[in-house]
């Protein structure tokens, strides 16, 4: 019955991070996690700027303006869900840092032996938590970063703990051209323990990451990026936002293909600004929509 119990939550933890070509590589559901407002531009991160740039390009957390915490709620389909909390702020130098805390899950789900009777309930977690540190190189038009990973998951009855590092940059020649670079998971490696005694590690593929973001005129933004991965082919994402005025704004992208759609408000209250982003894309393996929803508060 154990084995039929694992090998059910394994397949499901694949799952957790399906809907990607990658969705069987160690680690895959960090690939699937995001704001509402990346998500929304087809996944095109590596050039943006934010608390959320620690998860894609930590260059760009020089570009950090004050204090902000960030809250992101995606739904997927098979009662799978992704939290992600974070947390950046400027320091000494016009740098800035951030850490967030990506938390993908599946819960409830009915167990079965061998003879398709019902066992016990299945809750599987898998977690990385991100450090990111960026600062100007040369002046404010070239910027670099670097950020650590350490990863946690708990599926069934066996454990994986890991470490990595990422390295970024970011380069503003002239005021509505940026272009960026990222490597992710530079020598990141999981761990796996399980109480039968069983115990094996993965590499987590390198993944690379470059894009740009052009912005022909006031309050439009496009944003275009291509990353690969270790035995995968190049996957393209493209993404617009249109800022109507200073506290409202329309996105749309194309993930690979997949069409994105997203919205966001902005609601300034004295010395603090709420925002609100929202994301949805359509699940590639399931065709059901995936909604997604970023609070933030910044101060």
């Amino acid at each position: 019955m154990r084995a039929v119990l694992l090998g059910v939550t394994v397949a499901l933890a694949a799952a957790t991070a399906g809907g990607q070509d990658d969705g069987g590589l160690p680690a895959a559901f960090a690939l699937m996690g995001g704001d509402g407002r990346t998500l929304a531009l087809g996944g095109a991160g590596v050039v943006l700027e934010g608390v959320p740039a620690a998860y894609y390009n930590p260059a760009a957390l020089a570009t950090v303006e004050g204090d902000a915490i960030t809250s992101t709620y995606r739904a997927l389909s098979f009662d799978r869900r992704i939290v992600e909390v974070g947390y950046g702020r400027p320091i000494v130098g016009d740098a800035g840092l951030a850490i967030t805390w990506t938390h993908a899950s599946v819960a409830d789900l009915q167990g079965r032996n061998y003879a398709g009777n019902p066992t016990e309930k299945i809750t599987n977690s898998q977690n990385v938590f991100v450090f990111g540190f960026g600062r100007p190189v040369f002046g404010e038009w070239l910027q670099a970063g670097a950020g650590g990973r350490f990863y946690y998951s708990a599926i069934a009855e066996g454990r994986a703990t890991g470490f990595g590092a990422d390295v970024g940059f970011r380069l503003t020649p002239r005021p509505w051209f940026t272009a960026a670079a990222a490597v992710r998971d530079v020598a990141t490696k999981l761990r796996w323990s399980h109480t039968a005694g069983e115990n094996y590690e993965e590499e987590v593929p390198l993944r690379l990451l470059a894009g740009a973001g052009l912005r022909p005129w006031k309050g439009l933004l496009v944003a275009a990026q291509g990353d690969v991965g270790r035995d995968e082919e190049w996957r393209y994402r493209l993404g617009l936002e249109y800022w109507i005025d200073d506290r409202v704004a329309v996105r749309c992208g194309v993930d690979d293909g997949a069409p994105t759609l997203g919205a966001a408000v902005r609601v300034p209250r004295g010395g603090y600004t709420v925002g609100f982003d929202y994301a949805f894309v359509e699940e590639e393996f399931t065709a059901e929509a995936a909604h997604t929803v970023t609070l933030a508060l910044t101060f």
